[in-house]
């Protein structure tokens, strides 16, 4: 193995960059990135306060255990409050698979026999790429349990094929520790995990003796019965999405195995052809996403959210042209099985039924093919621009420049992370004024108050037992089909510009006139200022029907 010090340098070069990427939000808010966090935040401020972890069906989420231990754990180690500790504890946990892509890329490189230079400058490219394109960036820095089970689906992908390899009871006992804690950790990464490793089985068939590919085998069994009998008893609906059609998430299955199999046997055209026919397939859903809504009842895409995901497009052509290095390297199985896992959790949601759950699965479902991607664009625009050389010197030139471009579009994408309502159908940040409105609300307003989903899930989840908040009467006015409300409401003053948060719909807006003599008809409670003012209003009657 070449010499490991560069490898150290470009790690924490990498891990920096990501971690400075993954504390931006701070800039805005100390308050975490998104309103999921919240959720963990509670149950730890439960814990510190009374020594013991809450059971309560309000703060106790099955699959979110593991977070929110570890959350109560940092706090109480460094004595900052748990919602303050929140967004750089995810920060550094979300940074780790760009250190994984580092490591993975590194391996593959060295399996290639590639100059030890090529193969740093790759390594680090991988790393830079997961670590600053929006897509990834955004759900990477976000406060939830997909973050450490973004890490857990990487790990368990690396512990698994050691175990296939070679069969040693320190990878069994570490396989087995992964599986068992991946329900409690984050639903959609435990079935990514459960794909992701029988696609390493399958790949391993022709490389393990028989009696690790039978204990490989009665993991991944194992590990289905585990988590579909773990989420049924805890009554979670996520596994509704596959009870309900257990022939087609089957089908899928078996297509998995059969191309995890066949991918590495194929030739070099149809390695490359075959994902790029998957890339084009999901540009078409985007852009068709543009026009017009493929789930109905969901938000179409924003043309500044398009315009910021379109240059990702020269990943992922850069993507497919990579395919083929991890079929001969020995490590670049891993790799493979990270990209085959998700894609076939993305088939299942688009051939599934055309709603919120499913398009939920797919959303959510692509995040997990990033790391794959960054290895196998990072692999590939190595070998084009920097490996070799063509007999047209202004091709020199120009392939040489692909590799700065990587970078830039990696970049250029970065500003949909935190976009939110400017070009999302949710807002992220959340800003201090918010919080402190809905304390407010939840400690002094008796009875049901109103506002749009990021302010009335802003309290339901911080304070489940203190707060009777609701969207419904406002997504109704918002979106023309009902009178406002007349009890309580909670209103932002974007709601004239950016608009009324209805997610999963798009925001709507209230003109300016409307919503000032609303507030001029009722009285005022307690306003907060800020880049967005809050107001908090109650009717100037008594009626209050329409909450």
């Amino acid at each position: 193995m070449s010499n490991r010090r560069p490898y150290v340098f470009i790690g924490l070069a990498v891990f920096m960059v990501a971690v400075a990427m993954r504390t931006i939000p701070l800039y805005w808010s100390y308050l975490p990135f998104n309103l999921d966090g919240l959720q963990f935040a509670a149950p730890a401020r439960y814990t510190l306060a009374n020594g013991h972890l809450p059971t309560s069906h309000e703060y106790f989420h099955p699959d979110k255990y593991t977070f929110s231990v570890l959350l109560t754990i940092c706090s109480q180690l460094t004595g900052i409050s748990p919602l303050r500790i929140a967004q750089p504890l995810i920060a550094v946990i979300g940074s780790v698979p760009c250190l994984i892509a580092v490591w993975l890329t590194r391996r593959v490189g060295h399996q290639l026999h590639w100059d030890p230079v090529h193969t740093r400058i790759a390594a680090a490219l991988a790393g830079l790429v997961l670590a600053t394109e929006g897509i990834y960036l955004g759900r990477s820095a976000a406060v939830t349990s997909e973050g450490l089970g973004l890490v857990f689906v990487a790990v368990l992908a690396i512990v698994f094929y050691r175990m296939l390899q070679t069969g040693r009871w320190p990878w069994i006992v570490s396989t087995v520790l992964l599986i068992g804690v991946f329900p409690l950790t984050h639903n959609l990464s435990t079935m990514i995990g459960a794909l992701v490793i029988t696609a390493l089985l399958a790949v391993s068939i022709r490389q393990s003796t028989h009696r690790v590919l039978v204990a490989g085998g009665l993991a991944v069994v194992g590990f289905w019965i585990y988590l579909s009998s773990y989420y049924s008893v805890m009554g979670m609906g996520e596994l509704s999405r596959v009870s309900s059609v257990p022939g087609l998430f089957l089908a899928w299955i078996i297509v998995l195995f059969l191309a995890a199999i066949w991918i590495p046997s194929t030739s070099i055209r149809a390695q490359r052809g075959v994902p790029m026919f998957a890339l084009f397939g999901g540009v078409g859903v985007l852009v068709a996403n543009f026009f017009v809504p493929v789930f109905p009842g969901t938000a179409t895409l924003d043309a500044p959210a398009l315009l910021l995901t379109l240059p990702l497009i020269f990943v992922g052509l850069l993507a497919t042209r990579g395919l083929p290095y991890i079929t001969t390297a020995k490590d670049g199985a891993i790799v493979l099985a990270l990209l085959l896992g998700p894609l076939t959790l993305i088939g299942f949601g688009l051939t599934g039924r055309l709603t919120v759950a499913y398009q939920d699965l797919i959303v959510r479902g692509q995040i997990f093919i990033h790391l794959a991607a960054a290895v196998l664009a990072a692999l590939a625009v190595v070998d084009l621009g920097l490996r070799g050389s063509a007999r047209s010197q202004a091709w020199n030139v120009i392939r040489v420049g692909f590799v700065p471009i990587l970078l830039v579009t990696a970049l250029i994408s970065a500003p949909i992370a935190f976009a939110g309502l400017h070009a999302t159908s949710a807002q992220a940040v959340i800003a201090p004024n918010e919080y402190e409105s809905t304390t407010f609300a939840a400690n002094h307003v008796p009875n049901t108050w109103v506002s749009d989903g990021h302010l009335s899930r802003l309290a339901s989840y911080y304070y489940p037992r203190r707060t009777n908040a609701t969207y419904t009467p406002m997504y109704q006015w918002a979106q023309g089909g009902g009178t406002p409300p007349t009890c309580t409401v909670v209103s932002q003053g974007s709601w004239t510009t950016l608009g009324v948060q209805l997610f999963p719909d798009s925001p709507r807006r209230i003109s300016a006139s409307e919503y000032q003599q609303w507030l001029a008809d009722r009285n005022t409670v307690y306003t907060a200022s800020g880049n967005d003012p809050i107001t908090i209003t109650s009717s100037s009657s008594d009626n209050q029907m329409s909450c």
